[in-house]
């Protein structure tokens, strides 16, 4: 079977990390380390190039091995010769940064990465010259930047820039013919011959192509490697701070006097605040009425300003939208007399065209290159479900507007206004149980990226291409889903911060339309629902909501599970359990499978989110909460077992009560956790003889606060209070219980009703390092 997606271009995972700064300075090795680990875990990068000079190459081997306890592989990147000795084993390739003129380096570095058996990426940079490629057909050649300029590279006068024009189209010819992957970086498109306009990229194709940046951790590289070492050190601290400690107002506040000039920034904001006050006779921004004739009005004056602002010929190019007009930053500065107008159709995204030529891709992009079957299962079904049944249910476009902003809402269409670069989603489209499918259909402008956001920050995404599309999200009953573009499956789009791309969509999904980057104005349109012929009939809401967040606890889950499932005089369908996990990392899976089939009446609520999430604990259970329904939310640790008759003794709770807590947790021991976990007792018919039995009992621990293990909370109350949100859960339940006492008052306690709690090793406020 083909693999559907082996056509849709992929977007880089590379980060660059520089050992030295423009100054020369060398970086200290625990902040490479902090800025490792920083785009490791916020920009998501699975690679790394590490600028180095002949003198850092040294400091790689311990790179290398800190880098791999993070899952990441490093590179080198390097404009000096290469050293004499071998490089150290362990680096995934090489990226030397040439002058085209210097041939002798060229051939130093393939032999140097020949003998070493590592692959050569390199960027050659003006001036180049005609019958300069009697290196391009060597073996460990496997891809070619033919760059007009490079911001973290020697300068380049416009002069060189220009003469090198005509020389790097007759390389690129040669290389390609011997099959090396080859870009040219930076020259207008109308000034290169048609056939190789696919080869060229700008600043929108560089940060779409795999073999180069994630946009972020390449503008975070141009902004460290131009600070000194305490400043850098500075930003490193505060970037790490905010992805995984307790968020810092001060850092917040700190970190842009850190990151731009500190001294120009401060005389801006002392005449900020000297001259504020003389702004009441000024002119004030236009306050935009929010009808459709203002809006349309704005956006055609800034479509125009955008366009005045381009050179004259550029105005009517059918490239403009992705060409620098020769003044990014790979570009040193072309004459604009020099360019004329290509007379073609919109091009709205590079990537596509990249796919025309011969591409590389390293071990890392060919393991993401390579779908497996079930995205063309899926996108099969999907495709045949859409064309051969009508949908379930259309949702009328007076059914949904824009969050947080005025929406034209027409009869059949809803048009959206931006004039920024940021991202707009509509309302929720509803809530739905899987198996599902949902299609738009978006047209009538541009935008950057088009559609749908699913929780607080998972997105699927993918480019806009053309003036109109039709997307499908098809999800299947086990949350395995595909994106499909005008019938054609297509990569989401990967994200660096807090966005993410769902590796599954949990069993209830709240679905809203999300556009990002308009470019003026777009419309939605079509907005139809199909649902399974078997969908499940409508359940009555259940009376509790169990939320478990679970990462490597799979065998305490089932114990957990299982003691739920015989809770006492408890109705068919009054519980549901909702686990928050992690796919791959553990078996919860399976324990979900096998509880779901042995006992059907406990209704369970999968909720998969990715590796990143495995210790935010906090966001995990908030998430959670979002998707329950009873009226009694019960946040449940997954190493915890609740007394048998707990959900009968909560009908006897106080009407006034909204903060419900057991009478204390006995601390299993070792060997009694294990008979537990092995079957061989089984806790609610041996409730009594193990509260009796060996263990330490803890009734009124952290000065009496009810901390998390359980606590059971009216799902109303979350609208006021909430779990704190970081990438670890130390002190998050107790500052969630002191919340909760000052908004609602004392907790009530389930007299005689004490928890039991297994043994697993200590505290795991960080995350589980291994399985339990």
């Amino acid at each position: 079977m083909d693999h559907p997606l082996s056509d849709t271009p992929l977007t880089p995972v590379r980060a660059l990390v520089a050992a030295v700064n423009r100054q020369g300075q060398a970086v200290p090795v625990a902040d490479l380390e902090r800025w490792l680990r920083l785009v490791r875990t916020a920009y998501r990068a699975q690679k790394a190039d590490i600028l180095a000079r002949q003198v850092d190459v040294e400091l790689l081997p311990s790179l290398i091995d800190f880098a791999s306890t993070l899952d990441l592989r490093l590179s080198l990147r390097t404009n000096e010769p290469p050293p004499e000795t071998p490089l150290p084993q362990g680096l995934l390739d090489v990226h030397a940064v040439v002058r085209g003129t210097d041939t002798e380096r060229i051939h130093a570095w393939v032999e140097r990465c020949s003998a070493d058996g590592l692959p050569l990426r390199l960027t050659v940079l003006p001036p180049l010259f005609d019958g300069m490629a009697d290196w391009a057909n060597e073996d460990t050649l496997c891809a070619v930047t033919l760059a007009l300029a490079d911001p973290l590279g020697p300068e380049v006068p416009p002069a060189e820039a220009e003469g090198a024009l005509a020389p790097m189209q007759a390389l690129a010819k040669i290389l390609t013919a011997n099959g090396i992957d080859v870009t040219l970086l930076g020259p207008p498109y109308c000034r290169v011959e048609p056939g190789l306009r696919s080869f060229v990229r700008h600043t929108r194709g560089f940060h779409r192509d795999h073999l180069h940046y994630e946009q972020h951790a390449w503008d975070l590289a141009q902004t460290l490697y131009a600070m000194g070492l305490y400043r850098l050190q500075l930003t490193l601290l505060m970037l790490l701070g905010r992805h995984t400690a307790f968020p810092n107002p001060i850092d917040d506040k700190l970190l842009p006097w850190i990151i731009d000039r500190p001294w120009l920034r401060a005389r801006i904001w002392a005449w900020h605040k000297l001259t504020r006050p003389f702004r009441l006779f000024r002119g004030r921004p236009a306050v935009i009425e929010e009808t459709a004739e203002a809006y349309e009005a704005e956006t055609a004056r800034r479509q125009q300003a955008a366009l005045d602002a381009l050179p004259e010929p550029c105005r009517t190019c059918g490239y403009r939208r992705i060409c620098d007009q020769g003044a990014g930053p790979f570009c040193p500065g072309l004459d604009p007399g020099t360019f004329s107008p290509i007379e073609t159709d919109e091009q709205l995204d590079p990537a596509p065209m990249a796919l025309q030529r011969p591409r590389y891709y390293d071990p890392i992009d060919a393991a993401r290159q390579a779908e497996s079957d079930d995205q063309a299962e899926l996108a099969e079904a999907a495709i045949h479900l859409t064309t051969t049944r009508p949908p379930d249910r259309e949702i009328d476009s007076f059914e949904y507007g824009i969050e947080g902003q005025w929406a034209w809402q027409l009869a059949g269409t809803v048009r959206w206004f931006s004039w920024t670069n940021t991202e707009k989603t509509s309302t929720p489209l509803g809530v739905f149980e899987r198996p599902l499918t949902l299609s738009t259909t978006f047209g009538g402008g541009v935008a950057e990226y088009i559609g749908y956001a699913v929780g607080r920050y998972g997105r699927i995404l993918c480019p806009m291409t053309a003036y109109s599309h039709r997307l499908v999200l098809h999800v299947a009953a086990d949350g395995r889903y595909v994106l499909l573009r005008d019938g054609a499956p297509v990569r989401p789009v990967t994200f660096a911060g807090e966005y993410y791309v769902p590796t599954r969509l949990p069993a209830r999904i709240e679905p809203r339309i999300a556009i990002w980057n308009i470019d003026g104005v777009i419309g939605t349109q079509g907005v139809t629902i199909w649902q399974s012929e078997a969908a499940p009939v409508d359940k009555a809401a259940p009376t509790w909501s169990v939320v478990i967040v679970c990462t490597r606890y799979a065998r305490r889950l089932q114990a957990t599970l299982l003691n739920l499932a015989h809770q006492q005089d408890v109705p068919t369908g009054a519980i549901e359990v909702i686990v928050a996990y992690v796919p791959g990392i553990d078996a919860t899976g399976d324990v979900l499978d096998t509880i779901e089939a042995a006992y059907p009446h406990l209704r369970i609520v999968r909720n998969p989110y990715t590796v990143q999430h495995a210790t935010s604990k906090g966001f995990l259970i908030n998430e959670s909460v979002r998707l329950a329904q009873g009226k009694w939310v019960v946040l449940l640790d997954a190493d915890i077992l609740l007394a048998p008759e707990t959900f009968a003794r909560m009908a006897s709770v106080p009407e006034s009560a909204s903060f419900v807590v057991p009478d204390g947790r006995k601390m299993l021991p070792p060997e009694v956790t294990s008979r537990i976990l092995l079957g061989t007792i089984a806790p609610w018919e041996a409730w009594d003889g193990l509260l009796a039995g060996p263990g330490e009992y803890r009734r009124l621990e952290a000065d009496g606060v009810p901390v998390g293990y359980c606590q059971i909370v009216r799902r109303s109350c979350f609208d006021t209070v909430r779990y704190e949100e970081m990438n670890h859960f130390e002190g998050a339940d107790w500052r969630f219980a002191v919340d909760m006492r000052e908004a609602f008052g004392r907790e009530h306690r389930l007299s005689g009703a004490p928890v039991l709690h297994l043994d697993h090793g200590g505290s795991q406020w960080y995350g589980a390092p291994q399985h339990r």
